[in-house]
């Protein structure tokens, strides 16, 4: 193990997560690989118990199943956007766009449909933890320059007058796709194709939200962008 991948597992070791779904055999699923992983872990099957944890103490990230028997994990990500940005990812059954709407625009920073491999939660809360700055980031500074916006790839983040803007794992993802084709009109459909794969469906509504989130981070007036630019009927341009 090399000295950065010693510091990671480290910084994993103490990473706190907090995981709220009513179904027993997904938290004892997700504990035991997060537990196996480096990470703190802490269940719960009810919106009542997590409130509670919640307003007791801190996380480094949450993971909130969205229909409970006495609520919704909706509810606990407004709560939890109230007192911090720490990362929140959703899971949520195929279908249920509304739902995914509301969350992304309360703030959640991703979502993961059901059913899911274990390996694949494992692997997108490792990314909004490096995001986040709670796991080690890579050293590499390739960077691209789109007017007063920096988008670094190493960090996975954008500088906007050199200060960071804080993107989510996918506002960022987009971002960068976007500034590879810098000046170039992008079709909307090439844009979820490249950053969610053939394998799950995803509506332009979704898409349409991120890229709302990008303006409020990236844009001095998010409702008259200078940067990032809706191309009427195909997709989006970034620059020019």
């Amino acid at each position: 193990m090399t000295s950065s991948e010693s510091a990671a597992s480290a910084k994993a070791k103490g990473s706190r997560i907090l995981v709220l779904d009513d179904d027993s055999t997904t938290r004892r699923l997700l504990e035991s690989a997060l537990v196996a992983e480096g990470f703190t872990v802490q269940t719960f099957g009810t919106v009542a118990h997590a409130m509670a944890a919640i307003g007791r103490e801190a996380y480094d990230l949450y993971l909130f199943d969205i229909i409970l028997p006495d609520g919704d994990g909706l509810t606990c990500c407004r709560m939890v956007r109230e007192r911090s940005q720490k990362p929140i990812i959703m899971l949520t059954v195929k279908g249920d766009l509304s739902d995914i709407v509301k969350g992304l625009e309360l703030g959640a920073d991703d979502y993961i449909i059901k059913p899911f491999r274990v390996p694949e939660v494992v692997a997108r809360i490792r990314a909004q933890l490096r995001r986040s700055g709670e796991l080690s980031r890579p050293s590499t500074t390739d960077a691209i320059r789109v007017g007063e916006i920096t988008v670094d790839r190493g960090m996975r983040d954008a500088l906007v007058n050199g200060v960071p803007a804080q993107l989510s794992q996918k506002e960022f993802e987009i971002l960068e796709l976007l500034a590879l084709r810098q000046g170039k009109s992008v079709n909307k459909h090439a844009i979820m194709e490249e950053i969610w794969g053939y394998e799950e469906e995803v509506s332009e509504k979704i898409l349409a939200v991120y890229v709302r989130r990008l303006r409020l981070k990236i844009e001095a007036n998010p409702d008259e962008p200078k940067f990032l630019h809706t191309v009427r009927g195909f997709g989006y341009r970034l620059g020019g």
